[in-house]
C-alpha cells in the first residue's frame, strides 16, 4: 500500500500544468466555499448573541399564566428564586412586564414597560451600551421618572432626549393608571424593540402589587454552552414556573441557525459537484494517457485492485491538495474579519437592521466546518475516481504489450 500510495503521488505532478488547472480551480471553489460558510455563520451567531444581549437573555423565567396574554396578576416572588444562582455563576435580572400605551403629543403606540433594578439589568443585558453619548444614559439615578425607549420608538412618537411621554396601563384592579415619564435615553439595536425601560421602584407603587412581585426573571450565563448545561437543572428545580431558554422565547432565531448551517453544506456540496466534472475530466485524460503504462502494470502481475486503488488515490491526492490550499487562503482572509467585521452598510443601508440582522458581519471559523468541509472532500475525490479508474481496469495488458 505505501508504494501505491508513493506512485500516485508522482503520478500527478507528471503533468504539471494539467495538475496544476484543475488544482487551482477545486482551491478557488473551496476558498470561496469557506469563506461563504464562515460568512454565513458568522452573521447567523452575530443576530443570535444580538438577541440575547440586546432582548431575550440566556434563560428567562415566568409564571406559567403570564406567556398567554402578559396578565399582570400572573407575578412571583422574586425571593423564591433567589437559591438558583447556587447552581452556577450567573447573572439575574428581575423585570415587571407591564403592557400599555406610551403617548406623546404627537403619536400613541403600543408598548412593553420593562420596570427593572438598573444595576441587575446592565449585568445581564448591553441595552445601555447602545446609548450614544448625545442621546443620554440608562436610568441614570439623578434623572427624576426617566424611561429609555428604542431610536425606532422613539421616531414613532416623534420625540427626542428630555421629551415628555405619557404611559397608560391597567393595574392588578383593572384600574387605568396614567403616568408621566421623561425620555431619559435612546437605544439603537438591530431588532425593532418595542420595550421600553423604567425604573421597578419609579412604576411600583402604581401597579397595586404586593411587595417583590416580579413577571419575569433574565439569566445570563458566561456562554451559550453553559445555558444548555444549567437550562436543564433550572426547569427541574423549578418546576411550578415556565422556564425557557433563548431557543425557545425566539423559535425563529433557532430555525436561521439551522437554515444557515444547511445552507452552508449546500453551498460547499455545489461547489464540489461542480468541480467533480473538471477532476474526472482530468483524471480521465490521465487515464487515457497511460494506456501502456497501466497496460504493462497489469502485464507485470499489478492486480486490478491495486490498480484502482492507484487511480482512486490519485484523485484524492489531487482534490485533497486543492482543497487545503483553497481552505487556507479562506482562513487567511477571515482571520482579520474576525475582528474588523465586514459593513454591509455600503450596500444595503438599514434593511438588515430592520428585520433583526446586524449590518456588520463577523466571519466565524468553527471545527465542525472544517469536519464538514473534509467528509465533502474525501465523498467528492471518491465519488469522481470511479469512472477513470473502471476506465484503466478494462484495459488488456496483451493491447498494451501489442502497442510498445
Amino acid at each position: 500500500m505505501k508504494n501505491i500510495l508513493k506512485l500516485a503521488w508522482k503520478n500527478i505532478w507528471r503533468n504539471k500544468v494539467r495538475s496544476g488547472v484543475i488544482l487551482g480551480a477545486i482551491a478557488i471553489g473551496l476558498f470561496s466555499g469557506t469563506f461563504m460558510d464562515a460568512f454565513l455563520t458568522g452573521w447567523i451567531i452575530s443576530t443570535i448573541n444580538d438577541e440575547i444581549d440586546n432582548q431575550y437573555s440566556h434563560v428567562q423565567m415566568h409564571d406559567k399564566a403570564f406567556m398567554a396574554n402578559y396578565d399582570i396578576n400572573a407575578y412571583f416572588d422574586r425571593e423564591a428564586i433567589n437559591h438558583a444562582s447556587a447552581i452556577a455563576p450567573m447573572q439575574i435580572a428581575y423585570r415587571l412586564n407591564l403592557i400599555g400605551i406610551m403617548a406623546s403629543p404627537y403619536n400613541a403606540v403600543g408598548v412593553t414597560a420593562k420596570a427593572v433594578w438598573e444595576d441587575e439589568e446592565r449585568q445581564v443585558t448591553t441595552v445601555w451600551k447602545q446609548i450614544p453619548d448625545t442621546l443620554g444614559t440608562f436610568l441614570d439615578d439623578d434623572t427624576r421618572m426617566p424611561v429609555v425607549i428604542s431610536h425606532e420608538m422613539a421616531g414613532k412618537l416623534k420625540v427626542k432626549l428630555r421629551s415628555k411621554v405619557v404611559f397608560t396601563f391597567q393595574d392588578v384592579h383593572g384600574d387605568m393608571q396614567s403616568i408621566a415619564f421623561r425620555i431619559g435615553g435612546i437605544y439603537k439595536v438591530t431588532n425593532m424593540s418595542e420595550d421600553v425601560f423604567v425604573r421597578y421602584n419609579d412604576i411600583f407603587e402604581f401597579t397595586g402589587l404586593p411587595s417583590g412581585a416580579v413577571h419575569e426573571a433574565a439569566f445570563r450565563f458566561a456562554d451559550i454552552e453553559t445555558c444548555g448545561i444549567v437550562y436543564p437543572q433550572l426547569k427541574s428545580m423549578f418546576p411550578g414556573l415556565d422556564v425557557q431558554d433563548w431557543n425557545e422565547l425566539n423559535p425563529g432565531i433557532s430555525m436561521y441557525f439551522t437554515f444557515t448551517d444547511f445552507m452552508g453544506v449546500v453551498i460547499l456540496t455545489i461547489f464540489l459537484f461542480a468541480l467533480s466534472f473538471g477532476i474526472i475530466n482530468t483524471m480521465l485524460m490521465a487515464v487515457l494517457e497511460r494506456t501502456r503504462e497501466l497496460g504493462m502494470l497489469a502485464a507485470i502481475g499489478m492486480g486490478k485492485r491495486n490498480i484502482f486503488t492507484m487511480i482512486l488515490c490519485e484523485t484524492i491526492f489531487l482534490t485533497l491538495v486543492g482543497s487545503i490550499v483553497g481552505m487556507f487562503l479562506g482562513i487567511a482572509l477571515v482571520m482579520p474579519m474576525q475582528k474588523t467585521g465586514i459593513n454591509l452598510y455600503f450596500f444595503m443601508k438599514d434593511y438588515f437592521e430592520d428585520f433583526g440582522f446586524s449590518s456588520i458581519v463577523y466571519p466565524l471559523i468553527n471545527l465542525k466546518m472544517f469536519i464538514q468541509i473534509g467528509v465533502l472532500v474525501i465523498l467528492a475525490g471518491i465519488l469522481s475516481a470511479i469512472y477513470p479508474a473502471r476506465k484503466a481496469l478494462k484495459l488488456k495488458p496483451l493491447d498494451a504489450i501489442r502497442e510498445m
